[in-house]
């Protein structure tokens, strides 16, 4: 870690790899946080995607409080009035992803930990400036792991956490864990949809586990 006495910063890289999701159906959205949890995740970001997501991050919120040390954020936040809506329903972070100034200045305000998607480094450079810890640099596919020591040799205490593109396999996760990636941010690649909408929650909970054996072993070299 470069910034080890930030308990944020802890949290995200003892966590490792944050699932990002969302489901229109709350019965669905609670098995998936279950499944996710049982498998060794700790930290997770339900994203805004849907209509739906105020009124089903609510009941997320409740079953995370029954979850020992699983720590809940919101994401695809774009503007203030949105992460305020969520913070209201007890969401301990905010991610976005787009770098919003004014979004970075109310989490600033508020002193809540904002994690904004950036595929610059001006847009990384902002985002400390308004006090943030770590960058999500987003779309990860696209910048590449080469982007990481880039950033870090003109901001070296920057955290950064890829999303998007990141894949599950040992090949892709030490790519960006060599480049110096914080953790690691994961959506249908480690939530395969299709899997999701046949119910095969064995083979789900397989795959996070088996990501979550590779980010041990890597950890323990």
């Amino acid at each position: 870690m470069r910034n080890p006495e930030s308990s944020f910063i802890q949290r995200m890289h003892q966590g490792g790899i944050m699932p990002i999701f969302f489901h229109p159906d709350e019965k669905t959205s609670l098995e998936l946080l279950d499944l996710a949890y049982e498998s060794g995740i700790r930290v997770i970001e339900m994203v805004n995607r849907g209509k739906e997501a105020p009124t089903i991050f609510p009941a997320i919120r409740k079953r995370a409080e029954q979850l020992e040390g699983l720590y809940l954020g919101a994401g695809t936040i774009y503007h203030p009035h949105e992460a305020e809506q969520f913070v209201d329903m007890g969401a301990e972070f905010m991610v976005s992803p787009v770098m919003n100034q004014k979004l970075g200045e109310y989490c600033q305000r508020i002193d809540l930990p904002w994690v904004p998607g950036c595929a610059t480094l001006t847009e990384i450079f902002l985002a400390q400036e308004l006090g943030c810890e770590l960058a999500k640099i987003y779309p990860a596919n696209v910048l590449t792991p080469d982007f990481i020591p880039a950033v870090h040799a003109v901001l070296p205490r920057m955290e950064i956490i890829p999303t998007g593109g990141v894949e599950p396999t040992k090949e892709n996760m030490h790519a960006w864990l060599d480049a110096g990636a914080c953790c690691l941010g994961m959506g249908s690649q480690l939530l395969n949809k299709k899997l999701i909408q046949d119910g095969n929650f064995a083979q789900l909970k397989s795959t996070i586990q088996n990501a979550l054996q590779i980010l041990h072993d890597y950890r323990a070299q």
